[in-house]
């Protein structure tokens, strides 16, 4: 296991205790480094921090909900641990330049549309590109996946390692089936920070080899679209679902990565064909 690969280890689980004490302690031995070089391998890798990579990942959170969700300020304020609604308020004007109310309301340089202005408006992303929304039971998915951290126009490089790497596995006997895990909101988070997994559904009982992680997709209940062209264009598809749907839905978002489902091969569809359904999970 190289440094990368004990890395990812550690950054997947502050990611998933994002709500609990995690000591550099534990990290260094989840990660199979001693302490003393633990925290100099994660800041020279991850470029920050293990207390400014779990700072951010909650302001991010706090972020999104901000814009997704009904919940009051104080609330978020507590699970982004601050004591008040004034120090949440100080903090998060600190990290993006303007207050959690302003933030919700005007929703500064995001190309999110709130539903209270498209009934304002009469202006609907889902009529206007014949979006249709539909809440599905999906199973249990197992993956073998790759990270990547940086701007997601990138991402196409590690679905290329991963199908040399599936390759290399005999999984291409039968048609595969990629998608993406999409832990951030590139409007919400710098370009270079946002995190990516590459994945190809495989069987449960499929032994993932050096070079990929196995995961689990949890089944539930999922919100879903269907994107037609340019993955550049994806934003519009996201605006519709969870700008326009959502709040109209009555229905309220898991904390979980968003899922694009690529239904079509890019390098034989044209980019006005393409096909990628979001799948974003319910409570």
């Amino acid at each position: 296991m190289n440094a990368h690969d004990r890395i990812r280890c550690a950054l997947h689980y502050i990611e998933q205790h994002l709500d609990e004490p995690v000591s550099l302690a534990m990290l260094a031995e989840k990660s199979m480094y001693a302490p003393h070089h633990f925290h100099h391998v994660f800041r020279g890798l991850v470029g920050e921090g293990v207390a400014e990579y779990q700072r951010r990942l909650k302001m991010q959170r706090a972020a999104n909900a901000l814009l997704y969700s009904n919940r009051q300020i104080i609330d978020i304020a507590l699970q982004a641990e601050y004591g008040s609604q004034e120090a949440f308020t100080r903090a998060f004007k600190r990290w993006c330049g303007y207050t959690p109310k302003y933030y919700r309301k005007c929703s500064p340089e995001h190309e999110f549309i709130s539903g209270e202005t498209l009934m304002t408006t009469k202006h609907s992303l889902l009529k206007e590109h014949d979006l249709t929304v539909d809440v599905r039971n999906i199973p249990t998915i197992h993956v073998a996946c790759l990270r990547y951290v940086g701007d997601y126009q990138g991402c196409g490089e590690v679905h290329e390692e991963l199908c040399t790497w599936a390759g290399k596995q005999g999984l291409f006997e039968n048609p595969p089936e990629f998608l993406g895990l999409c832990h951030d909101d590139p409007k919400t988070t710098p370009a270079e920070k946002c995190r990516y997994d590459a994945c190809m559904v495989i069987p449960e009982s499929f032994t993932v080899a050096k070079g990929a992680d196995k995961k689990e997709i949890a089944g539930g209940r999922y919100a879903t679209v269907t994107h037609k062209g340019s993955y550049e264009t994806l934003y519009i598809t996201y605006a519709a679902l969870l700008g326009e749907w959502l709040p109209q839905s009555g229905e309220e978002l898991q904390e979980a990565p968003s899922i694009q489902v690529y239904l079509n091969d890019i390098e034989k569809t044209p980019v006005d064909e393409l096909l990628t359904e979001i799948r974003i999970a319910l409570q």
